[in-house]
């Protein structure tokens, strides 16, 4: 329990007070230039509300999370191979390769995501969002995030990294990753395949059935080109996203994900869901448009 009292509070405060200043300025570009206009309210709410449940969830497990992970870095030597940042040269090829292998790692992780079956089980919450907006990104399944990270290091056991390369990735990454579930209507035309864009990513997430399984790259769409899972999109397609039929979960639900159709879980969600819905709480796992439910 050491590691729930050990905070660190001025880098957390300085890390959300980040977040939340870079969530104000996303919404005012949503508001501003709009891929889908009035997006419904609750929609918007659910993310929130996912994302919180799902990050602490994520901070609780995430200790052993951290030794398993260390376990199989070491277990590779701390790494296979040495990136240099020693010379202007070094650093920049050091990132170079960075940049690609993690994008390459990424985009095969994201796509057996989709093939798999207990992969796509706890995915599938990602991708129930009915509205996406740049919260969107981070509403994921705490137990996919922690099977990932606990078991599969696979870029820190290939390379031994220096730190302001990693910095550097991750601030070169963020506006076509980090930013890539924004709502706006932006197309890059001649360069929509060149690097990950909003329109790219809004694909991803289509309803539509030839948008399904396409566009999984992070960073760099050209691994969707080499590998046959482009859809170059046009200047005006920006689909509805969602899931086939739609979910909108709740609290719980986006809580036990996978687990949400298993009998025990059903049958507790029907004894609890009047409790529930007499306190006004809304329920994680019914089709959109249908009753508020717990369960």
């Amino acid at each position: 329990m050491e590691h729930l009292l050990d905070f660190d509070w001025r880098s957390t405060l300085f890390v959300l007070g980040s977040l939340g200043a870079m969530v104000m300025i996303a919404r005012q570009l949503e508001k501003r230039w709009p891929a889908e206009v009035n997006q419904p309210s609750s929609e918007v709410l659910t993310d929130f509300k996912l994302v919180i449940a799902n990050a602490i969830m994520t901070w609780l497990v995430k200790p052993a999370v951290a030794i398993s992970a260390v376990a199989l870095v070491n277990a590779a030597g701390g790494g296979l191979f040495t990136l240099r940042a020693d010379t202007a040269l070094h650093f920049t090829l050091s990132l170079a390769a960075f940049l690609l292998v993690s994008d390459l790692y990424g985009y095969w992780s994201h796509r057996l995501s989709h093939m798999v079956p207990a992969l796509w089980a706890m995915h599938s919450l990602h991708h129930s969002a009915g509205a996406l907006t740049f919260i969107t990104g981070a509403r994921h399944l705490w137990l996919e995030t922690a099977i990932v990270g606990a078991f599969f290091p696979s870029v820190a056991m290939l390379f031994k990294t220096p730190p302001e390369i990693v910095t550097t990735a991750l601030f070169l990454g963020f506006l076509p990753n980090g930013c890539a579930h924004l709502n706006v209507r932006l197309h890059l035309g001649r360069f929509s395949t060149w690097i990950n864009s909003p329109q790219w990513h809004r694909i991803h997430h289509s309803i539509q059935p030839e948008h399904h399984d396409k566009n999984f790259a992070a960073i760099f769409p050209i691994w969707d080109v080499i590998f046959g899972t482009a859809w170059i999109p046009g200047k005006d397609e920006f689909p509805k996203p969602g899931l086939v039929p739609g979910e909108r979960p709740g609290v719980i639900t986006g809580i036990i994900w996978p687990f949400r159709n298993l009998p025990v879980v059903t049958r507790a969600g029907r004894l609890l869901d009047p409790l529930f819905r007499r306190n006004g709480l809304d329920g994680p796992h019914r089709t959109a448009g249908s009753p508020k439910s717990l369960f």
